[in-house]
């Protein structure tokens, strides 16, 4: 998969509504917009981004033509707020009064620090999404929630109970809504069908337990569908199996980190100890590592349990690196150290050829030989890694590597 859209959406249903169960429908894009109808007002959980919340607003207006009585934030994730301004102006355009905006009561505070940090989100998504230069990932205003809530809260629409349940997961603002007359969740990003992404690289904490105990809590619902933040709707018994195995998967590897701490290993042992999922989880089609991976989710293990430091000594408060590389260069000799790399790339060695190469470049930035094997080394890891967040990471720096002057 080459595309966030290939990876988290069905293309070929972008921008289409899809009808789950009697009254609830899903909009189908980059995020997923959940419909909710049908008693006399409507309902809609999250909404889609800046880009596609009004072509989502059109949408719901063609599906049903109930006043807009209520807007949820699964979370605070740009992709899932960025489209209220849409949703808003299509109720004030048919003379509605204004939808009421629920959300966790977190979510005003990440909204804030996206603001506060505006550039760095904006860089980071860039490399992530693979975004054109210039173009801005993030909003310089939100819409924030106007209704707030702390472990649970119950919205009446028209007469029908709505549940917010609160989450730690992805984040830690997160909200899944639970329908008790339609038996439905509408579950933002708890449900990617991919092996979910906590150990984002450049995303503050997220939380590995916390995730497989939300699915556990959906599960016992007994939910007869599930509307995701991203994917097809899942429905009856395999709505139920995703759940459950996806918080197999991850509490086996939370609890196999934890098992290694525990054990006094350093944290640098844990991430090369090999931890890997078992046969009958990776092999499991909705929890390829296709977002998340599981390099990525023992990290965000270790982040939360074991602090920054992961054992060597020499990074407690490390030596500049240019120094170091420098170091290891003038011993070791950059033809022999090129030729090393050059070689490990060759033989398919391609993360410790990429160790060396990059040492050569810290060493002397203006050295276009090293640069150029930074970039073809990157180019291969490309071509086998499965995580699309790690993919574009390496797109990135093989980018960066061409683009330096000499």
């Amino acid at each position: 998969m080459s595309s966030i859209g290939e990876a988290l959406t069905s293309s070929r249903r972008a921008s289409t509504v899809e009808p789950v169960v009697d009254g609830v429908a899903q909009f189908h894009g980059f995020c997923n917009v959940g419909f909710v109808y049908g008693g006399g007002a409507a309902l809609v959980v999250d909404t889609s981004n800046a880009l596609l919340g009004h072509k989502a607003a059109a949408r719901l207006r063609e599906t049903s033509d109930e006043p807009l009585a209520a807007i949820v934030y699964t979370h605070g994730h740009v992709d899932h707020v960025g489209g209220a301004p849409a949703f808003l102006a299509s109720a004030e355009q048919r003379g509605g009064a204004r939808p009421a905006i629920w959300g966790h009561e977190n979510v005003p505070e990440r909204l804030a620090r996206y603001l506060l940090t505006w550039g760095w989100n904006n860089e980071v998504n860039r490399r992530q999404f693979q975004l054109p230069p210039g173009v801005d990932a993030f909003p310089k205003s939100f819409v924030e929630p106007d209704h707030t809530y702390r472990d649970t809260a119950t919205i009446d629409l028209a007469g029908e109970p709505v549940e917010l349940i609160h989450a730690r997961a992805e984040t830690d603002d997160a909200t899944w809504v639970w329908l008790p007359q339609r038996e439905v969740a509408l579950v933002g990003d708890l449900s990617v069908q991919s092996l979910p992404n906590t150990g984002n690289p450049n995303k503050p904490q997220r939380y590995t337990l916390g995730w497989a105990e939300t699915l556990e809590a959906i599960a016992r619902k007994k939910p007869r569908a599930v509307v995701p933040g991203h994917g097809d709707p899942l429905e009856g018994a395999y709505a139920l199996e995703v759940l459950t195995e996806t918080a197999r998967a991850m509490r086996f590897l939370h609890d196999a980190v934890i098992d290694r701490l525990n054990a006094g290993m350093w944290p640098d042992d844990v991430v090369d100890s090999g931890i890997a999922l078992p046969d009958d989880l990776s092999k499991k089609r909705y929890l390829q590592p296709i977002y998340g991976c599981v390099p990525f989710v023992v990290r965000d293990v270790l982040r939360f349990y074991a602090g920054w430091w992961g054992g060597n000594p020499a990074e407690i408060i490390p030596a500049r690196r240019t120094d170091v590389a420098r170091d290891v260069v003038s011993t070791a000799g950059r033809d022999a150290l090129f030729a090393k790399a050059e070689g490990l790339r060759a033989a398919g060695e391609l993360r410790r050829a990429l160790h060396l190469a990059v040492l050569l470049t810290q060493a002397d930035p203006a050295d276009a030989g090293a640069r150029d094997l930074v970039a073809r080394v990157c180019d291969g890891i490309v071509e086998v890694e499965p995580s699309f967040i790690a993919r574009n990471f390496y797109l990135v720096a093989a980018a960066q590597a061409r683009a330096v002057k000499s």
